[in-house]
């Protein structure tokens, strides 16, 4: 073991040996430069669709808002859409009842959707209502000037991040003593879905958003959920654009 790990080690091991489990926040970035982050949300917009990102969830979550611009019906193919999990494709299209998501972890139901609702509510004064999934569907109808939400597969699964794997650092963030790892490997998955403005596809357009893994936050459980005297939140880790992994134990995060 070189002499920074082991000094690494003493120094979170120190922090750490006393508790119990941990938490990792895990840190999402756009590998193209047509992504651009917008009130932390990520978005990806063309002449014909606007695209809005949302991770935040035990593990990750594929899910996102899908924007019809256009003054035409469109119509998205499922069944010829997937996510790509570092090169794994992840079909979308399933004729299964209720969610066509899988959960890892504590489940989160269709908590996300409330997310999209709020985040077009930012500039209408109309509260949207909340929706639910029905029956998968190859292809599904998009009026003109309307959108969809969807959640798929989660982004990991049964993975957790080795700190010694990567270039970990003792930070301070929301004044707690954290360390941050930015990652020696390429994680990435995509969002590739195929739409068309004809109902038959005679003629068919593509979307084909990247993303990485950018950095890794690991904490003690009880920062990532503290809370002050008067119960609000004072440690704010949650963004669309990051995702995380709770309960770990150390055996798990240094190896």
């Amino acid at each position: 073991m070189s002499l920074r790990k082991l000094l690494l080690f003493i120094l979170i091991a120190s922090v750490f040996t006393s508790c119990t489990h941990f938490t990792q926040v895990v840190y999402v970035s756009p590998t193209t430069q047509d992504i651009k982050s917008i009130n932390h949300f990520y978005q990806y917009e063309n002449d014909d669709v606007k695209v809005v990102y949302w991770f935040w969830a035990d593990h990750g979550v594929m899910s996102f808002l899908y924007w019809n611009k256009t003054d035409m019906p469109m119509y998205i193919d499922w069944k010829k859409s997937a996510m790509i999990n570092n090169g794994k494709r992840m079909s979308y299209y399933t004729n299964q009842y209720a969610s066509n998501y899988k959960t890892y972890g504590t489940t989160y139901g269709l908590e996300w959707l409330d997310v999209f609702n709020d985040y077009y509510s930012m500039s209408s004064s109309t509260k949207l209502s909340r929706e639910s999934l029905v029956k998968g569907e190859r292809v599904t109808f998009i009026p003109p000037h309307s959108y969809i939400t969807q959640a798929f597969y989660n982004l990991t699964a049964n993975i957790y991040f080795d700190v010694t794997d990567r270039n970990t650092e003792e930070e301070t963030i929301n004044f707690c003593k954290v360390f941050v790892s930015r990652s020696n490997k390429d994680i990435s998955f995509r969002n590739f879905v195929t739409y068309s403005f004809s109902e038959n596809f005679n003629t068919e357009n593509y979307i084909d958003n990247e993303f990485h893994l950018n950095k890794v936050v690991t904490m003690h459980d009880n920062y990532f959920g503290y809370k002050d005297v008067d119960g609000y939140k004072a440690n704010d880790w949650e963004r669309p654009s990051r995702f995380f992994i709770k309960n770990l134990k150390w055996q798990d995060i240094y190896k």
